[in-house]
């Protein structure tokens, strides 16, 4: 019987524009008020069901084949009608910043695709950070489904993007994501409370945060470090106080000092920098470069914070580190003759610089300034270092709490991953770590999807320059994992990588190298290839010969020799590729290097390694490895 108490609720992905998982039975619940009854249907289906002494129902309907639009029609307390519902595929995306990011962020390498994206079957739902530090979340408030058309793509997963497109080329049924990944996020963040417990080494953490007083003291402490921070140093930043400020063209610049850019002022008179610092530059523009239609100014990538200024005028800002500056030009900001670009950079922790190898320019329709060289340089304000910040959402159990246990009740074809990089600290163990969030994420799920993660990219920290081969232990580890997780699989990204860039912009190429592995294995719509990996060494008598197995096509050498060492007397030395034979790679030692001595051989065993082996059709990279002799 209807009433006309409005008390329906239902959780946030049941709502317009939803995609449900193909094949599988689907649950749907909702809340009313105790004892109400319930009637849903969808696709000529109906389900009755009366709300419990809590006010939750749920009902299961039949699995059904790809297709759609279909509407859902539930009544209760009130009706509620559920429109544009597609049935096709669904894969749970999760991980950190890599996974995390969005379109817009890799728009330059693929304009041209992103900006004829038309595909309203390709639908996200994204879930905002979300941690839950005491009991896991029942009920899920936050999100919408979007569809990846102009008005939205560029705030889609750029890996989960073209992941989603490729399944939808291929098998031609509409297909979402449910988009969970969250920036900075260890793999601790993603494991059940009871399975860290099993380990041991997080009780007292999690019992520290599971105190709501805690919580809100840490929180508030975070929020006032930062805004006495910051207040001081825009209250004494001399650049900002002075008269005239120093943005303005026109200001003695006599005691300014100057500096080649880009680079990293570890490397400078800047070194160990806290405080507020003033960059400036001069630049002709001719009439010709000025009747362009487009200006865009790029600054490459900047530690941490900065203003940008052209001309008197601010023209961009960012407040942490990694964007890259790309800031649109108004062309009434621009002069024939001499224009001045103002860059004021704030840094926090004493790691401050101009990224090299990344663009420094003022891109025009059909040319470019170059805005790399000499600049002009002044301290406006020095002072202490920041405290660092908890970042609450990176704590043992908490977006496992928070983001995902509200989604339990989704039926997901399988899971995408892509994680590693804020463990690299203490990479020893995390195959473990990722056997048992898998075992947690089955469970939670109650089905025993495939799992699809990728390797980490090759990256050295620009304000550290020290390779301290973390990553590489942590790749190794990764690439352990899928022998100790069933219906798993990795892919390697270290060839897909930008030295001094914690993001890398192709996640195309990552996205169809996962979407291989599922559209060979899952849908068997691909001729099925494995990893290119080594699978044996020998010694012949001034050389190692080393099998390598996955081979689809021909080994090649990148035009960058790779990285390979030898052990000998516990001391690494560098040896060389002398042929490439088959499926063998032959490699030669040093003058002074016997290969009797040699006990173990490792390949692309860096942080950021240069130069690989390759698969001529599948364009894999040889998987980086260390193997005994």
């Amino acid at each position: 019987m209807m009433t006309s108490e409005k008390t329906m609720a239902l959780p946030s992905y049941i709502s317009d524009g939803m995609i449900v998982q193909r094949h599988e039975p689907i649950l749907l619940k909702g809340k009313d008020a105790q004892g109400t009854e319930v009637s849903v249907t969808f696709d000529g289906e109906t389900a009755q069901v009366t709300a419990d002494d809590s006010g939750l129902w749920s009902v299961t309907l039949s699995e059904r084949e790809a297709g759609g639009p279909y509407t859902l029609e539930i009544k209760g307390s009130e009706y509620l009608e559920i429109k544009d519902i597609y049935v096709g595929e669904v894969w749970l995306i999760g991980g950190q910043s890599n996974m995390e990011l969005p379109v817009n962020r890799t728009y330059d390498e693929f304009k041209e695709e992103i900006d004829a994206a038309d595909h309203p079957l390709i639908r996200q739902f994204h879930l905002e950070a979300d941690p839950e530090f005491d009991q896991p979340k029942e009920w899920l408030t936050q999100g919408e489904w979007k569809t990846a058309t102009q008005e939205n793509i560029q705030d889609f997963s750029s890996l989960g993007f073209f992941y989603a497109k490729k399944l939808h080329e291929q098998l031609g049924v509409s297909v979402g994501i449910y988009h969970t990944a969250v920036g900075g996020t260890p793999i601790e963040a993603w494991m059940s409370e009871e399975t860290l417990h099993e380990l041991g080494d997080y009780d007292e953490e999690i019992a520290y945060w599971k105190k709501p007083e805690n919580v809100g003291k840490e929180i508030e402490k975070d929020l006032k470090n930062t805004e006495v921070w910051y207040t001081d140093l825009d209250q004494k930043d001399r650049g900002l106080n002075d008269s005239p400020k120093w943005m303005e063209e026109n200001i003695d610049t006599s005691d300014w000092l100057t500096m080649d850019l880009p680079v990293m002022f570890k490397d400078t008179e800047l070194d160990g920098f806290s405080g507020a610092v003033w960059f400036r530059k001069t630049f002709e523009m001719t009439a010709d470069q000025l009747a362009s239609t487009s200006f865009r100014l790029r600054l490459g990538s900047l530690i941490n914070g900065d203003e940008t200024y052209l001309n008197g005028e601010k023209v961009g800002g960012t407040e942490y580190r990694y964007p890259p500056r790309k800031y649109t030009v108004d062309k009434d900001v621009l002069k024939e003759g001499k224009n001045t670009l103002v860059v004021r950079l704030m840094i926090d922790a004493a790691n401050g610089g101009f990224i090299p190898t990344f663009p420094y320019q003022l891109e025009l329709n059909d040319d470019a300034i170059d805005l790399e060289g000499e600049w002009l340089y002044k301290v406006g304000y020095e002072k202490e270092a920041i405290a660092p910040m908890l970042f609450l959402h990176y704590k043992p159990a908490s977006e496992y709490k928070g983001m995902l246990s509200p989604l339990k009740d989704v039926a997901f074809k399988g899971a995408l991953f892509y994680q590693g990089e804020s463990n690299t600290g203490q990479p020893a163990g995390y195959k473990e770590l990722m056997k048992r969030m898998v075992r947690d994420w089955r469970e939670l799920f109650d089905r025993d999807f495939p799992f699809y993660y990728v390797q980490l990219a090759n990256y050295v920290d620009p304000a550290v320059g020290i390779d301290d081969e973390n990553w590489a232990e942590l790749r190794y580890e990764q690439d352990r994992a899928r022998f100790l997780i069933e219906k798993s699989e990795m892919i390697p990204a270290y060839d897909c990588g930008i030295s001094y860039e914690l993001h890398p912009h192709d996640k195309k190429t990552l996205a169809h190298r996962l979407a291989h592995i599922a559209l060979s294995r899952d849908y068997g719509v691909e001729e099925m290839y494995e990893n290119l990996e080594i699978e044996g060494a020998g010694k012949s008598a001034d050389s190692i010969l080393l099998q390598v197995k996955g081979l689809k096509g021909d080994l090649k050498l990148t035009e960058t020799l790779p990285e390979i060492e030898v052990s000998v007397n516990g001391d690494w030395v560098e040896v060389h590729i002398s042929e490439i034979k088959g499926n063998e790679v032959q490699i030669s030692m040093t003058d002074t290097t016997e290969v009797d001595e040699v006990t173990e051989i490792r390949y692309a065993w860096r942080n950021d390694p240069q130069g690989f082996v390759f698969d001529s059709e599948t364009n894999l990279p040889l998987l980086p490895f260390t193997y005994p002799l």
